[in-house]
């Protein structure tokens, strides 16, 4: 059952999600009655999907035009320690053709940031989201018959907190006596600026698109009353993702299926959506080792051009959030970035690989367990039998079975303890918090385990069940369900239910998942014991 639990209230972020058919409140039940009863007799379908359309694409291309005006050639001086320096002057700006704007499946693209893309896969959890390979139809004689989406909420500014943190060590090194490097000369006139826990327009947008994606993949499931079942844990944040995936499924079928946010499940109690364990760990000790170790020479190095500031090692770690952050708050390079070389980028990648494995994932034995609600909640939906669980499912809230798109919208932490009750990204060795595994993550100590790769912002798990006629014994032909799980776009391989070209008989997948189907073998009680 859900346990209370203390959480801070924030004003809702003044992004447009240009959602004419859902709200946006702290108070869910009020949201959704506010949902169901806002439209009038005088307006007409037709008018309601014109409308929408304008306003969908006037805000979008509000949002993005100046960042495509000012992106222009991508060679900028490049700064000693390896990374470009923003440049002043910039290049002459370019119009946009409709073949840049529109991507490869026919969909409004998120603008660009104008940072190497090389730069933005080392910033961790704060990476933009990409595409790890191009998505794949299901092998032949499969076809989809539901799809389960699990998505993070979009780019943000800092949480409250951090953000105090990033201004306190950016106002450290601005007090030095004097800069003798020129990529500091900026923080002579610099002054922080980034607001909190809210999406950047940037973010709004990457989830626009994501709607946009799910409808040209799927739409061929939905009908008008088969319509995309949406859910959001409570932060403002993740509710505003929400409501703009809704806006980009309905823009990308012109209008004709407008999902809307169904269910906002609070944040005031644990949730399936929300990870909570008081007695987990949350990987400090594994993150301030390495923290120890690459954190002092780079405070050397930059304390040489800026003599007279002091810098502690979580100094250096605040410094160098501040490239991503900044970065997809201003949809430019921040100046920040040309502070750091791409070997401090690799320690900072390996820093947030680090806190999610030994926060909610298999370094921490209390990290699974915060993601089997949801898991249980999956295998429902899957089966269309109700949900067996006792950790975080509400059974008090709507949740209906034999939908064919689900859409959930919450946090990184919550989707890499999904990840490891599930059984996904499994590694053969702990994670060293010493030492920086090879760049491929190819040894016993990395592998497949890169936060920037499993959860950056607008990440998503997406749970297909297909039908497949497949070749059996005699070379008879045997129809049966199957699963096929894709993380940003890459198939994964399913190993532990036998997986096949990535597709797992949906029998032995619900089989290989005994820790979730047996609520943690006592682990939620451990929670809180």
């Amino acid at each position: 059952m859900p346990l209370a639990r203390s959480s801070s209230k924030h004003s809702l972020p003044p992004l447009p999600t240009v959602a004419a058919h859902a709200a946006t409140t702290s108070d869910a039940t009020h949201l959704l009655d506010t949902q169901r009863t806002r439209r009038r007799e005088w307006l007409t379908p037709s008018c309601i999907r014109t409308t929408i359309t304008l306003v969908v694409f006037a805000a979008y291309f509000a949002w993005t035009w100046s960042s495509h005006l000012r992106h222009g050639d991508p060679d900028v001086p490049q700064a000693s320690w390896g990374l470009p320096i923003p440049s002043k002057e910039g290049t002459a700006p370019r119009v946009p053709t409709q073949a840049e704007d529109v991507g490869v499946e026919g969909v409004l693209r998120a603008p660009p940031l104008g940072v190497p893309k090389s730069l933005q896969t080392k910033w961790g959890q704060y990476s933009p989201w990409r595409a790890l390979d191009k998505y794949r139809a299901p092998p032949a004689g499969c076809n989809i018959t539901q799809v389960n989406i699990l998505q993070r909420h979009g780019a943000r500014y800092p949480n409250a907190e951090d953000g105090e943190n990033y201004a306190q060590a950016v106002a450290h090194l601005a007090s030095a006596d004097k800069f003798r490097d020129k990529r500091l000369k900026f923080l002579e006139e610099y002054e922080y600026g980034l607001g909190a826990d809210d999406l950047v327009p940037f973010g709004a947008a990457q989830t626009f698109e994501s709607g946009q994606v799910a409808f040209k993949r799927y739409g061929h499931l939905v009908n008008s009353t088969e319509i995309p079942f949406v859910r959001a844990a409570g932060a403002p944040r993740v509710i505003s993702t929400a409501t703009n995936w809704t806006v980009g499924f309905a823009a990308a079928s012109h209008q004709r299926y407008q999902p809307y946010l169904n269910v906002i499940i609070s944040e005031e109690y644990n949730n399936t959506l929300n990870n909570d364990c008081p007695n987990a760990g949350n990987g400090t000790r594994e993150t301030n080792i390495w923290l120890s170790n690459f954190a002092p020479p780079i405070a050397k190095r930059l304390l040489k051009g800026a003599p007279g500031a002091e810098l502690s090692n979580m100094d250096i770690f605040n410094l160098l959030a501040m490239c991503p952050f900044e970065s997809v708050a201003t949809e430019t390079m921040s100046p920040f970035c040309a502070m750091f070389t791409e070997d401090d980028f690799r320690a900072f990648e390996y820093h947030g690989d680090l806190e999610k494995y030994y926060k909610t994932g298999y370094g921490e034995k209390l990290g699974p367990i915060q993601g089997v609600g949801y898991v249980n909640e999956l295998l429902a939906r899957l089966t269309g039998r109700p949900v067996e669980d006792r950790t975080t499912h509400n059974g008090s809230l709507e949740f209906p079975l034999g939908r064919v798109v689900y859409a959930d919208f919450t946090h990184e932490n919550l989707m890499v303890a999904v990840y490891a009750a599930m059984g996904l990204f499994d590694v053969s060795a702990p994670l060293d918090p010493r030492r920086l595994p090879s760049d491929d993550h190819s040894d016993a100590s990395g592998q497949r385990w890169v936060a920037s790769r499993m959860v950056p912002f607008s990440s998503r798990m997406v749970t297909e069940r297909l039908m497949c006629s497949r070749e059996g014994e005699g070379g008879a032909y045997k129809e049966a369900p199957y699963v096929r799980i894709l993380v940003n776009d890459e198939v994964q391989p399913l190993e532990f239910c036998g997986g096949e070209e990535g597709l797992c008989e949906l029998e032995k997948f619900v089989e290989s998942q005994e820790y979730a189907r047996k609520s943690g073998n006592g682990d939620f009680e451990l929670c809180y014991g």
